[in-house]
């Protein structure tokens, strides 16, 4: 017979990783750190590996154990999402729904969603979470995040995606630049341009650097910005222009920033909006559910 380790012991471990320290783990999991310590060895014992490194500045997980931690949170997500199966046959659902968005869709459309969801489910606990997409799938996939709302295409069987709506991109410039105005311009016009981006690691800017390379056109190697608003300050400021998803044109470009945005012609840039969960997850009825009531919202907050 297998010598399972408990559920208990797993969240010890999951808290040993992110909080390294045995005092802040144990604080959290509401028993004595010499408690903690010997259920953390008791489990490095059973498995036969040595999950963690200890030494006085901390503790941190070793190359052996990364994978196993990595395990032990989806068997406490899936342990959770039991118990959760279990409590919804109502149909409601009830307590903590940890919803993340990546920050170029965070502050324009997460209103839309969080509306949306306590209208559908007003027993959820929302909690809200904004991170980039490469750090958001990983907690999706683990069990940190219930729900996810960022630009597809999502790689993956292991996550159920729903496309909400395809958003354009917008030119976004100077008040007192040559190209601002209200009809759309061909997107050609953009070679030659000083496009001014977001740092790695933003979704978005790979999405404007499709387009750059489409045009034959070069960004601003030594300006960039690290979120939307310091970028459209940036071209406020006459140092560029750039492309603005049109969710964020009413908060980003209103009246007296001096910013004036113009659509580009058809076919343009676009990025797809999607929400997306764990294809494992009981409640995929009710997210599939939650999308479909999604779609037309915020659909019309992503047009131009």
């Amino acid at each position: 017979m297998i010598d399972r380790p408990t559920l208990r012991q797993l969240e010890y471990v999951v808290a040993l990783d992110e909080e390294r320290h045995f005092g802040r783990a144990a604080e959290r999991c509401a028993v004595s750190q010499p408690a903690l310590s010997a259920q953390v060895a008791e489990l490095e014992r059973r498995l036969g590996v040595t999950l963690f490194e200890r030494a006085r500045t901390g503790v941190r997980v070793t190359p052996e154990g990364e994978p196993l931690v990595a395990r032990a949170r989806r068997v406490l997500a899936e342990a959770d999402d039991l118990v959760r199966a279990a409590g919804e046959r109502s149909g409601e659902v009830v307590g903590p729904l940890h919803v993340g968005a990546i920050p170029t869709m965070a502050p324009y459309l997460l209103p839309v969603l969080v509306a949306e969801a306590r209208r559908r489910q007003p027993r959820a606990e929302l909690r809200l979470h904004e991170e980039r997409t490469g750090d958001l799938l990983p907690l999706l996939r683990d069990g940190t995040l219930d729900l996810a709302l960022l630009a597809g295409p999502v790689e993956g069987d292991d996550l159920a995606v729903a496309e909400l709506a395809e958003e354009a991109f917008l030119l976004a410039v100077p008040d007192d630049h040559p190209f601002a105005g209200r009809s759309p311009l061909p997107v050609g016009a953009l070679a030659g341009l000083p496009i001014v981006l977001l740092t790695d690691g933003h979704c978005l800017r790979d999405q404007a650097l499709s387009v750059c390379r489409l045009v034959g056109t070069s960004p601003l190697a030594d300006l960039q910005a690290t979120s939307l608003p310091t970028l459209c300050q940036l071209v406020a400021a006459g140092q560029g222009v750039t492309l603005l998803p049109a969710s964020a044109v009413a908060v980003e470009a209103r009246p007296g920033v001096g910013l004036s945005v113009r659509p580009l012609r058809r076919p343009g840039p676009s990025r797809t909006v999607v929400l997306a969960w764990r294809a494992s997850s009981p409640r995929t009825d009710h997210y599939a559910r939650l999308a479909a009531a999604l779609r037309a919202p915020v659909r019309a907050a992503c047009r131009p």
